[in-house]
């Protein structure tokens, strides 16, 4: 069973969404600490960047801890409105995605973020199984190893930032577990939200499905 492992992130960009195709099982890491200016709570569309606010403080918190205030919804219909309105895509599209951001009624920035990366994964058309496992105690690529052997995964799909803290000594520790180790490949068209992506092309999936060596 290949897995992947990320961040809640905030309506992700089309790197993650090829992660979770490749995938079996894509794990969402709830437990980890949020990062304040990283985009579990903020996201690029057309190259500039939305954030939401926060209720807590930042600091030392996991994301599944972190409370939005109020209003989030209205921000982010808000934010994409002025951004994408003249899209190609804007009339047959922005419906479903404000839909979405509508429908969630939370402040739980975990939450919010699952409940738009399950809808706009059956949005996409993608039917890997998304999960969330108990808090993992470890930290580094035992934090990894962790959530893998708790999921069952024989192969784990990892994003190439990853490669700083999966050096030799981690890829030992894969392989005495019997989980293989992959990289994704995705071809990057755009650093920005998938929202860009569904706004912008024809065929959405066919972006988020692009590999680097068909690029």
């Amino acid at each position: 069973m290949r897995v992947a492992i990320h961040q809640p992130d905030l309506l992700p960009w089309p790197g993650f969404w090829f992660k979770m195709l490749n995938s079996d099982r894509f794990v969402l890491a709830v437990h980890d600490q949020l990062q304040k200016h990283w985009v579990q709570r903020r996201v690029t569309m057309r190259d500039s960047w939305v954030t939401l606010s926060l209720e807590t403080k930042p600091h030392l918190i996991p994301i599944n801890e972190t409370i939005v205030k109020p209003g989030w919804q209205d921000h982010l219909e808000s934010s994409i409105t002025g951004r994408y309105r003249g899209a190609r895509h804007w009339k047959d599209r922005s419906g479903d995605v404000l839909e979405m951001i509508h429908a969630v009624d939370s402040h739980n920035l975990a939450d919010i973020n699952h409940r738009l990366i399950l809808a706009m994964r059956d949005y996409l058309g993608i039917t890997t199984e998304v999960v969330v496992t108990d808090p993992p105690q470890s930290k580094a690529a035992d934090r990894v190893l962790e959530q893998l052997q708790m999921v069952g995964a024989t192969s784990y799909l990892s994003g190439t930032g990853a490669k700083d803290y999966l050096g030799e000594e981690a890829q030992a520790k894969f392989r005495e577990l019997g989980i293989g180790l992959e990289f994704s490949d995705h071809h990057k068209t755009t650093g920005d939200s998938i929202i860009t992506v569904l706004m912008d092309y024809d065929e959405p999936l066919e972006i988020v499905a692009k590999a680097a060596d068909a690029g």
